[in-house]
């Protein structure tokens, strides 16, 4: 055999030794293409509005484009459709909020266990709003009014009664002992419309955000009794928390977090928890969330998906005895 035809042969077979040896999943690092975030809500929202932050944020962390996709259909049926069935490939990922009453109400099926936990980033505490010319000044003694006689008050639950603000109000009814089985919850067109026809005499209650009742509590017509946080609000000091005003040590409200499909990489969630930790702790992330009203809260990956379970537990006992 010629020495050519050695040393070719020789070569070839140390080609073959380093691709053996090299890990079978060497393939181009992630992400290598744009990213497809979606958003379970409509544009110009709270949800697409912070979905937006985090874009510019991952696109600075990694060097692609993350694109949101807003898909509000379906009160965000669709947009978490999207997201839980999405190949796990680090290439779709979504903006979530609280989900776990689609399920149990026959609107969605899909859970905790069909995401990837990313990390929390969002929490926004509910308030108690009146009109202002409600009996009650304090927020204990409509609480023991309600439990007296819980049939007797129309209590608006915005949107849909699973959302966040009905089913906060409603977490409150049930550490104060209300039977939740006899209490009246009314759906409607969001919390905007329910402020504005509990002002005209329909409602005795609307849980809603703060910010969202702040102009009608401005121009005197509602009165916030509590905010369902562990702070009162910067925007509206003379807004006690609950635990100011019941004792209660309580956080209910609506939150915001990342995640993927079931079954995301491990080295790829572990690249987006960490640039989402050093996104939420940069000052243009901090400010540009508290300029628009949005509370901050950091919850990592395992905390996250400890969190969403046991929202996940809570509210679908909440919904059961609500008999929505």
């Amino acid at each position: 055999m010629s020495i050519t035809r050695v040393t070719a042969i020789a070569c070839g077979l140390g080609a073959a030794s380093v691709l053996a040896l090299a890990p079978a999943g060497a393939q181009a690092e992630w992400p290598e293409r744009p990213v497809t975030i979606i958003v379970p809500a409509g544009a110009g929202g709270g949800t697409d509005a912070t979905g937006r932050l985090l874009a510019l944020g991952l696109e600075e962390q990694f060097g692609q484009p993350f694109n949101v996709v807003n898909q509000g259909q379906g009160g965000g049926v669709v947009g978490f459709t999207s997201i839980t069935t999405a190949e796990p490939d680090g290439y779709t990922l979504g903006v979530i909020y609280n989900f776990a009453h689609y399920r149990p109400m026959g609107q969605g099926d899909f859970d905790v266990d069909d995401m990837t936990p990313i990390a929390q980033y969002n929490f926004d505490p509910a308030g108690f709003n009146v009109p202002s010319d409600s009996q009650w000044e304090t927020i204990s003694q409509a609480l023991d009014d309600i439990k007296a006689d819980p049939g007797a008050y129309n209590i608006a639950c915005g949107g849909g009664c699973g959302g966040s603000w009905p089913i906060a109000l409603a977490t409150l009814l049930r550490e104060w002992d209300v039977d939740l089985s006899e209490v009246q919850m009314i759906s409607g067109q969001g919390a905007a419309a329910a402020l504005q026809e509990m002002v005209a005499g329909g409602f005795d209650v609307v849980p809603s955000s703060v910010p969202e009742a702040g102009p009608l509590i401005e121009s005197g017509l509602v009165d916030g009794l509590a905010v369902f946080g562990t702070e009162r609000l910067e925007a509206f000091p003379d807004i006690p928390t609950l635990q100011e005003e019941t004792g209660l040590d309580l956080e209910l409200g609506a939150w915001r977090g990342l995640v993927g499909p079931a079954g995301l990489p491990d080295d790829i969630a572990a690249q987006l928890s960490a640039a989402m930790e050093e996104i939420y702790n940069s000052e243009a992330f901090q400010t540009a969330m508290t300029s628009r009203g949005f509370g901050l809260r950091w919850r990592d990956a395992e905390d996250f998906e400890t969190f969403m379970l046991s929202e996940q537990d809570s509210v679908r006992q909440l919904i059961s005895t609500l008999g929505f």
